[in-house]
């Protein structure tokens, strides 16, 4: 079994392959049927597992503002967790869990956000399963997976839609988002796609 997650503090991907079957899953803070900002979420019913956690509210001063990330940091990495109970996982199960590296190109407090949440979540898979996690950089898994090491949102779901017959390839034709060139890909599509990515190179 190998694990894939595209980690981020708003729209985390989890793809858990057991054999040829691809399990998904995305983690969005305080997520609710039939809102607008959820309603691809929603249309993936079935085929993607949705869920949510709820996101401290705004803070009233730069102290209480850091105490709501680390909680906020500790509730997502805890309902990621939960999957593998809620899926029956344990430790002998899993070979190698891919996580997709940071993007040095980002800068500023998201990014120390971001490695702070990405931590948390570290820490816990460690502690469940051992020192089996292989942290991937973007470009070796755009090259591994598109043959391009500079490889676009876009090329990346093209190469899936390319490599794959799955209700989530057959969802994301029924959409008819692909467009030429560039193009905007709704979350949590593109998350889902390098979580797969993850669980498909190196086969």
């Amino acid at each position: 079994m190998i694990v894939g997650i595209d980690f981020s503090i708003n729209s985390t991907a989890v793809c858990i392959k057991m054999g040829e079957k691809h399990h998904l899953f995305s983690y969005v803070p305080n997520y609710i049927t039939g809102k607008t900002a959820f309603k691809i979420h929603d249309s993936l019913k079935g085929i993607v597992i949705t869920q949510g956690y709820v996101k401290a509210p705004k803070a009233k001063d730069s102290i209480e503002e850091q105490s709501n990330k680390l909680l906020n940091a500790d509730q997502l990495s805890d309902i990621i967790m939960m999957t593998f109970e809620y899926m029956g996982i344990s430790q002998t199960d899993v070979q190698e869990i891919r996580i997709e590296g940071f993007s040095y190109g980002s800068k500023g407090n998201s990014f120390i956000d971001l490695i702070t949440y990405n931590t948390f979540l570290k820490v816990k898979l460690i502690q469940k399963f051992g020192h089996i996690i292989k942290v991937v950089p973007p470009k070796t898994l755009k090259k591994a997976y598109t043959d391009n090491g500079n490889a676009t949102k876009c090329d990346m779901l093209r190469t899936f839609l390319g490599k794959s017959n799955s209700r989530l390839s057959d969802k994301i034709r029924e959409m008819n988002i692909v467009k030429e060139g560039e193009f905007n890909i709704p979350k949590p599509l593109d998350d889902l796609v390098d979580s797969i990515g993850l669980t498909e190179i190196w086969q």
